[in-house]
């Protein structure tokens, strides 16, 4: 039998939805909690009855994705040598952008996000963690430049509004065969 969701959790779910909307359109720091409620159509006591700020709903939306970033850390952590766990982490980072599209979308590249990540512990590890992965220990700034403008690539190819009839399937799919062939190229350098 199903679970029917509280009516808190409900209005909870529409207010993180509404959130996502918003952020999309204007930015995490051109949305105001207001703004969240008007297009939730409850009162703003009822926002932050659910939620004390709007960086708890960028949190929550955000938290997620930085979960399955530190599994994956653990993931790859668990394999032999750097190319290996660079390739995990890779191929991680792919299916990642490519389920969580619409976050992506909102999210790369919005300057509220930064510095509210690194502002908390297990994100800023998580995150620390995973570029480790990525550049392997003392890394030379071809590599650095290298895993940047791939991870770039990777979240950009994801958000890019000319690919939203793509499945993500394919998506994905061709985002790991070309993320391979640059890293085949940068291996032979």
């Amino acid at each position: 039998m199903t679970k029917l969701a509280s009516p808190r959790g409900v209005v909870r779910d529409r207010v993180l939805q509404a959130a996502l909307d918003l952020f999309a359109e204007y930015g995490v720091s051109g949305t105001s909690l207001q703004m969240i409620a008007d297009r939730v159509g409850v009162a703003k006591a009822s926002v932050y009855y659910q939620f004390h700020t709007k960086e708890d709903i960028v949190l929550t939306l955000i938290s997620p994705v930085f979960d399955d970033i530190a599994r994956l850390v653990k993931i790859a952590d668990a394999v032999g040598s750097d190319a290996a766990r660079r390739d995990v982490a890779i191929s991680g980072l792919v299916e990642l952008a490519v389920r969580n599209r619409r976050l992506t979308t909102v999210f790369f590249g919005d300057p509220a996000i930064d510095p509210l990540v690194r502002s908390h512990d297990e994100f800023a590890s998580a995150i620390e963690g995973f570029d480790a992965l990525l550049v392997g220990p003392a890394p030379g700034e071809a590599m650095r430049v290298a895993m940047s403008v791939i991870t770039a690539g990777i979240y950009g190819t994801a958000m890019n509004p000319q690919l939203v009839d793509m499945s993500d399937d394919d998506l994905h799919r061709l985002l790991l065969e070309t993320t391979h062939r640059l890293l085949i190229a940068l291996d032979g350098d």
